[in-house]
Formats: structure tokens, sequence, C-alpha cells
């Protein structure tokens, strides 16, 4: 192999690839990263068995051929050539990687490839496209809900349900439920997929805020977002997820519309106070078109009064803070609906207007393992 490559799309690339590396050094050769140079583009290539990254940058391929060096070396020391505008990488039979650039050379020890695990092709049950902007928001709004234990490992995932042209992303952690929905420009068949959401996250942070598209093919045991020059592959968690349409309840005493920022704000303040007795406890209240929100702890005390628009009775419950928090900070929305039905029972904030999403919280005093 023998080829030159430009060495900001170099270092930048590896960047992108070392995500998939994993974390605890347990298979020594999924440590490294794989370099394919084929026609005129170098593929980079990271897993560690679960999970992948392939990133694809232009090249003038000299010698086609791949080598495999290792991941979090060869990566640090691509970042010191990122100004570099001419890299010449070269892999022969004497078992060394070598790097040229202006008038200096490195080389690595390369690791065996014929060891390396192949990313393999699958038959897509489901493909469909959306813009990478849309799953970014699909994925940011839900993502924290999921469980971050192992008491039950099916909802350390977050379900990604195809239905017709709609989409939806779920996740809950037995205390609380995210649910978002967005729009296909095509029909699909029915089709559910739980991704791990130590992946999904990952595949959040290589999405662009732009209008280009994400297209994405689902099978029976993996996902695959293709970005064009970017590739992410990654195994689907087995087992039938949560049925939590029948926990959502429909009928509510009390509903109160407010200002999404002010109430975040209040309960901002009142995490604060909170934060010092077990489960961030704060306590809201609504009657006669105020919300009040106060939280006691031997470091002080916190009321927060704010004026709301509500419907139905007066009520008391009390909340994890930072659950609801967690919720609004994702919203962007000016106004959300807030509706109650006793204390015991789980509460949920939904738009004013539409479906678009919905965030279901238990009350504290429901909490139980």
């Amino acid at each position: 192999m023998n080829i030159i490559c430009n060495g900001t799309q170099l270092s930048e690339a590896l960047s992108r690839v070392s995500k998939a590396l994993p974390i605890k050094k347990t298979i020594p050769i999924l440590e490294g990263i794989k370099l394919s140079a084929y026609g005129n583009f170098l593929t980079l290539t990271a897993t560690d068995t679960e999970f992948a990254i392939q990133k694809t940058i232009n090249a003038d391929v000299r010698m086609e051929g791949e080598a495999l060096v290792p991941g979090k070396l060869f990566g640090e020391f691509a970042k010191k050539l990122s100004s570099e505008e001419s890299i010449e990488i070269s892999y022969t039979d004497d078992q060394n990687v070598k790097v040229k650039y202006t008038d200096s050379e490195t080389s690595f020890k390369a690791m065996k490839l014929r060891d390396y695990p192949p990313i393999q092709e699958f038959d897509h049950d489901v493909e469909f496209s959306m813009l990478q902007k849309d799953l970014k928001d699909l994925i940011i709004k839900t993502i924290f809900s999921a469980a971050t234990d192992d008491v039950r490992p099916i909802l350390k995932g977050c379900l990604l349900d195809i239905s017709g042209n709609e989409v939806k992303c779920v996740a809950l952690d037995g205390y609380r439920l995210a649910v978002t929905k967005k729009q296909l420009a095509m029909s699909c068949p029915d089709t559910g997929a739980i991704i791990p959401a130590k992946n999904l996250s990952e595949i959040y942070r290589l999405l662009e805020e732009d209008d280009e598209p994400a297209n994405i093919s689902v099978c029976q045991k993996k996902i695959t977002v293709d970005l064009r020059h970017t590739k992410i592959i990654s195994n689907l968690l087995s087992g039938t997820f949560i049925r939590y349409e029948s926990s959502i309840p429909n009928k509510f005493e009390t509903v109160v519309t407010v200002d999404r920022t002010m109430l975040e704000n209040c309960l901002e303040r009142a995490y604060i106070m909170s934060r010092f007795e077990k489960s961030n406890l704060v306590k809201m209240d609504v009657k006669e078109g105020k919300l009040t929100i106060s939280t006691n702890s031997e470091m002080g005390d916190v009321n927060e009064v704010m004026s709301v628009f509500s419907q139905g009775k007066d009520i008391q419950m009390l909340f994890n803070s930072k659950f609801i928090l967690d919720c609004l900070k994702v919203i962007d929305d000016e106004f959300v609906n807030f509706s109650f039905s006793t204390p015991t029972s789980p509460s949920i904030i939904t738009p004013v207007e539409g479906d678009k999403f919905l965030y279901m919280v238990l009350p504290l005093r429901n909490f139980s393992r």
C-alpha cells in the first residue's frame, strides 16, 4: 500500500473512527484501525465487534492495499500532522507502516491484519432516509431517558419504531419515559430496532446540523447509518421492548399550560437546593392559576411561584427535579402542557398542539426498586 493524503483530512477521519475503539483493552487486535486504499480513496475502519465506524477520504493511491495500525497511537500522532498538506503512508512486507511528511519520516509497527474482524455486509429488511439534523434531534430528545444500570438490560437501549411514514424514538428507565416523533418522506414496513444507547450517543456525535441525508438500513441484528463518507454500524439489542403505550395515562384531573423557559428556570433554582437531599425532591403545587415549586434541605429553602393557565382540580405532587429538567432542556416549544392525574399517578409533558413529543415522569412516592 502506498498513498498520499491531506493531513487535516487524515486527522479528522482518525478522530471519528476512534470512537469505535473498545474502552477496555481486552482483545489487542481490536485496538487497531484498519487502513484500506482502493481507487481514489482511503477508508479507515474501527470496531469493537458490536459497533463500527468507517470513514472515507480522498487519496492519491499509488499502490492499493491494506494495513492495520495501532489506533490510539496512530491517531494521536496524526493530530500533530494536521497542518501538513501532503502525507505519504506506505506499507510493504517489512511489517512497518511508514509515514513521510516534509523531510521527516516515522514508522509504526503494523498489527496482524488477518486477525482483524471483517465488517460484513448484510441484507436489509428496511431502508429509509431522513435529514441528519432530524435524526440528531430525534436522538437528543429521547436518549437521556434510557437506563444506565443492568437491572433490565433491554432498557439500556432506545427503540427506533418505524411505521408507515413515521419514525419514533423511545427510551425509558422505569422512572421516566421519552417518546419523540418525526415524519419520513417515504412509507416503510413496520419495524422496530433497539439500539444500545451508548452506540446511539456516538451516532449523535457524528451527525451534522444540516440538510444532508442520513440513509438508515435495518435488519434483524444490525443497523447501519450511512452519512455518505461516514458509515456507522451497530449491533441491536435482542429481546422485546417494554410495552410502554399502556402505561401512558389518557385522562387527567389537571392540565397546566406553562412557559417552558420560566418553568425550567424555576426548577433550576430549586434543583440547586434539592440536590442536597435524596432524589432531588421538589414539591409542585397547582392552585388558583399559580404553580408553586418548593424544596427544603439542610442548606436552605426555595419557594418559586409562577402564573400558569390551569384547567381542573388543584393538586400537589412530589418529583425528582432533575427528571423534569432533563425533559425541559431538550424541548424547543415556548409553551408546554403539564398534565396530572393523582399524586401517585404518572404525569406527562406534551406540546400545546400536536404530538411530536411526550415525556412521562413518575412522582417520587411512586418510586421503588
